[in-house]
């Protein structure tokens, strides 16, 4: 007899996610405490001692910070981008972007297995979004850049792959092509912030943007989706 599946209740997920998260950004406030006591008192002398203590902190904070990250993934709404940039403050763009890809990819995971093991409401699956991820002509690009576009809610491109019946062990690649361009700019825009480098801080501002008009577009398109399946509705 096959197990039964779990009744999931996507705000009570959330909501957990958020309690945990919340707890480990205190924690990671406590651990960064000498150096919001600088950004108070903000001089060039004081920055140039910020940005050592910050890059001195280890692997501990390294994992706090990423398990935030993998932990916004499962709260609907929910923005990664501040904690990004902040793992690029901290480290510097490469471990910056290690943490954010890490996290994003780990939390992406996460959500996907939960959904391959409990029911979903009705609302849920029949969202308008979802039904396009699950009808591309190429499903996994699809995805990709389902990923991709901070507009689209992960939750639903992580069920979209489980109902095209992609594995996990499938949909690590898709995660990871997908997340990459996202925390690569929030790493590197949160070291341009860091470092007061006008050129980095210009492309970070270009390619946030981009994301922005991105998300617009995805947005709208969504918008003439939701308008053209109630009018054909009504027609009927």
């Amino acid at each position: 007899m096959a197990p039964k599946k779990l009744h999931l209740n996507s705000r009570l997920l959330g909501i957990l996610a958020g309690i945990l998260a919340v707890i480990v950004l205190i924690k990671v406030g406590f651990d960064y405490w000498p150096e919001i006591k600088l950004l108070m008192h903000p001089t060039h002398q004081h920055r140039v001692m910020l940005t050592k203590m910050i890059r001195d902190h280890g692997a501990k904070d390294f994992l706090l910070l990423t398990l935030v990250i993998a932990l916004f993934n499962a709260i609907p709404g929910m923005s990664i981008a501040a904690v990004c940039i902040l793992a690029g403050a901290c480290y510097g763009p490469w471990i910056g972007l290690l943490i954010s890809w890490s996290g994003n990819i780990l939390g992406n995971l996460a959500v996907a297995s939960l959904f391959g093991h409990m029911h979903l409401s009705q609302k849920f699956k029949k969202h308008q979004l979802l039904q396009r991820l699950l009808n591309q002509p190429h499903p996994r690009l699809g995805l990709i850049i389902g990923y991709m576009i901070p507009a689209i809610p992960n939750a639903l491109v992580n069920y979209s792959g489980i109902r095209l019946k992609i594995s996990l062990t499938q949909m690590l690649p898709l995660i990871a092509l997908g997340m990459l361009p996202c925390s690569f700019i929030y790493a590197f825009g949160g070291n341009a912030i860091l470092s007061e480098d006008l050129s980095q801080l210009l492309i970070f501002a270009g390619l946030i943007l981009i994301l922005a008009i991105v998300s617009i577009i995805a947005h709208r398109h969504r918008q003439h989706i939701s308008y053209q399946s109630k009018t054909k509705e009504l027609s009927e």
